[in-house]
């Protein structure tokens, strides 16, 4: 095999990186460590801190810990990967390899090395590897034998990682794809519930899921690094051949075609259709325009899947966290927390970057017989529409829903806490579309091709009501209790004010951000 060329692309992966990293992926790469770090040390509080881990192992179950703690850190990469797209990113296209000297095997290879010595996968390894030195160190580990499981753990990690995006990526790009996927997202997200309910009634099945889980690369990790002779070596089998049928099926995906061939449209032309007349319901003076942006984002195949998947996904993490809450009112408490992202997580990928997708249709909007900053208000009032259509679905379905008393109270503060997020979100969005653009690619189904503070607000717009109304719970009740609704109220109305004076002051601009703009979405910049 020529090495020379691949460790050239490896040589230059890195000073792209570098070059990047003061724009975008440094930013990043910080905000997801402390995001993992975060997750992590929840997950360890919460089966009991590290002086539980420590008193398990001191007491023989040294191979449990560690099959939790790898498991987590591989779902929790996996996760990661699939969802905000780190480490699986295509540095080169198979058009620009193909000016290196290498064979068709060779050039496979080379996108898949240079995919896998991404900085995110190194942090992957770091975190496993401080698990071997904690274990050695108390010793219940081999040095030697855990630092080689953590090497080959790292590969199919990356490989499954890579295996489930060709997949969910190509589902999406398939009509009725987007519904599968939904369903399937729904089916996950009901499994850590139903799998509760069902270890409370046989109090044996925990111990049949792990032996039926020992057969996973994680498991197989724990396997080589706890244990000695023959069962090590048994760990380390099990690793290797998910590194093998995970290549197999990896190839495969790749060779599947990844887009349908999508039909011409047919029929005369319309400049009135059902958007345009929605559009002018709200805004007379703007109808064609905010028409036009309603189609660029309904079109988006993942515009699609997450506005299907919004309320589900609310609506699962308001159960389950309102079922951990030792709140009065813990589900109404949680859905409160989950109530802000109903209204931007569809449209957040737009949002923060309004013409990051245009690409050469950009300068079309500099030419139209409106002013330059119609468009602005155009493409941000698309997207509040369209969150705003989900905030109401979000109320109806805690209207029919809820497991608590039917409380009015309860129904304006989490329609004004929607709302809050709808405009504080949106209007987030539009100094991030100005100041902190990225280009990105409209077709791509998965990934992430957000800037660092799109990536703040979307992430943000999760974790932070989420956690942030969970402290209050606690630590102030009395803020979140239906009796003081008229706080919601207010902070919903100093959102929207905060939007409005934040469209003024970025449709004033937007001319004089207008070239960088321009030479960004172009690819010239």
């Amino acid at each position: 095999m020529n090495r020379s060329p691949i460790r050239d692309l490896i040589r230059l992966r890195y000073q792209l990186l570098w070059a990047k990293t003061r724009s975008r992926n440094g930013k990043i790469a910080l905000f997801v460590s402390g995001y993992l770090l975060l997750a992590l040390f929840l997950g360890l509080f919460g089966l009991g801190g590290y002086k539980a881990g420590v008193a398990a192992v001191e007491t023989g179950q040294a191979e449990l810990v560690a099959q939790i703690v790898l498991a987590a850190v591989f779902l929790q990469a996996t996760l990661s990967t699939v969802v905000l797209g780190f480490g699986i990113g295509a540095v080169f296209a198979e058009k620009e390899l193909r000016r290196y000297p290498l064979t068709a095997g060779q050039r496979r290879m080379a996108r898949h090395i240079t995919g896998i010595v991404d900085p995110f996968w190194f942090l992957v390894l770091a975190a496993n590897l401080g698990l071997v030195i904690a274990m050695y160190a108390l010793g219940a580990a081999s040095l030697a034998a855990g630092i080689g499981a953590m090497v080959l753990l790292i590969p199919s990690n990356y490989l499954l990682a890579r295996v489930v995006t060709q997949v969910v990526d190509r589902l999406i790009m398939r009509r009725g794809g987007a519904i599968v996927l939904m369903a399937a997202v729904i089916g996950l997200s009901m499994v850590p519930g139903m799998l509760a309910q069902a270890l409370k009634k046989d109090p044996t099945l925990g111990y049949r899921i792990l032996k039926g889980l020992r057969w996973t690369s994680p498991f197989g990790a724990a396997a080589a690094m706890t244990r000695h002779g023959t069962a090590a070596l048994e760990g380390v089998g099990i690793e290797v051949a998910w590194i093998a049928v995970l290549a197999v099926l990896a190839i495969l995906m790749e060779r599947l075609p990844a887009e349908r061939q999508q039909r011409a449209a047919k029929g005369p032309l319309a400049w009135s259709g059902v958007y345009e007349r929605l559009g002018g319901l709200f805004f007379p003076g703007q109808a064609a325009l905010v028409g036009h942006w309603l189609r660029f984002y309904v079109r988006n195949m993942r515009f699609r899947a997450m506005y299907l998947l919004t309320i589900p996904l609310a609506a699962f993490l308001a159960y389950q966290m309102g079922m951990v809450s030792r709140h009065a009112n813990g589900v109404f408490v949680a859905a409160l927390g989950a109530a802000p992202m109903c209204g931007f997580l569809c449209t957040s990928r737009f949002a923060v970057n309004l013409f990051g997708y245009t690409g050469g249709g950009f300068r079309r909007f500099l030419l139209m017989p409106e002013k330059p900053a119609a468009c602005v208000r155009a493409a941000s009032y698309a997207s509040v529409l369209l969150g705003a259509s989900l905030v109401l679905l979000a109320a109806v379905t805690w209207i029919v829903l809820a497991p608590v008393a039917w409380d009015t109270r309860m129904l304006v503060m989490l329609v004004s806490l929607g709302v809050f997020g709808l405009f504080a979100l949106n209007g987030g969005g539009l100094w991030a579309t100005i100041y902190n653009p990225r280009r990105g690619n409209y077709s791509s189904a998965i990934g992430n091709d957000l800037s660092a503070s799109g990536n703040a607000l979307l992430i943000g717009s999760i974790l932070g009501p989420l956690l942030g109304i969970n402290w209050l719970a606690r630590h102030a009740a009395w803020l979140v209790s239906p009796d003081n609704w008229w706080m919601a109220v207010a902070l919903a109305a100093a959102a929207v004010i905060f939007y409005f004076v934040s469209l003024r002051k970025i449709a004033a601009r937007f001319m004089e951000r207008r070239e960088q703009l321009m030479a960004l979405v172009e690819g010239r910049a």
